[in-house]
Order: C-alpha cells, then sequence, then structure tokens
C-alpha cells in the first residue's frame, strides 16, 4: 500500500504520517501532476494492482461497506 499526497509536499506528510500513525509510504504530489494523470478523481481513491501494475480495481470515495470491499479483493488476488 502507499499514498499519494495531492497538493502536499513532504513536510506535510511528515506531520500527517505522524499525527495519524501511518505506516506506508506516501509521496507528495505538490502540483497535483498525478492526480491529473488519475482523471482528477475524488478522494479518497484507490487502485488496487498486482505487482505486475494490473489494475484489478478503483474506487473513488469513502467505502461504505469494508467487509464487502475487503471480500471484493480477496477474490481478486485468488483469482490472480
Amino acid at each position: 500500500m502507499m499514498g499519494i499526497a495531492a497538493g502536499n509536499d513532504a513536510k506535510q506528510i511528515k506531520v500527517y504520517k505522524k499525527q495519524f500513525r501511518v505506516g506506508f509510504p506516501i509521496f507528495p504530489d505538490k502540483e497535483f501532476d498525478i492526480w491529473h494523470l488519475l482523471g482528477n478523481p475524488k478522494t479518497p481513491f484507490m487502485i488496487v494492482a498486482t505487482p505486475q501494475g494490473k489494475v484489478l480495481l478503483t474506487h473513488e470515495g469513502q467505502i461504505e461497506d469494508v467487509d464487502g470491499f475487503v471480500k471484493e479483493i480477496r477474490e481478486l488476488h485468488k483469482n490472480q
């Protein structure tokens, strides 16, 4: 798992990671370059991909059914 911090710099990320005890890497996207390449998605925006880069699933916005979402991800990985 990794994060892209649209509109934020390394200093802001450091504060965020400390405040929320985030253990995964977050990369700055101060100028929104990555965000634009992704098509200006709503946040949060999630991409589930294989280590080879094949996109299995994308999701915009809040996850309403976390259990269902986790089940869907498990099924995707089982079928790989």
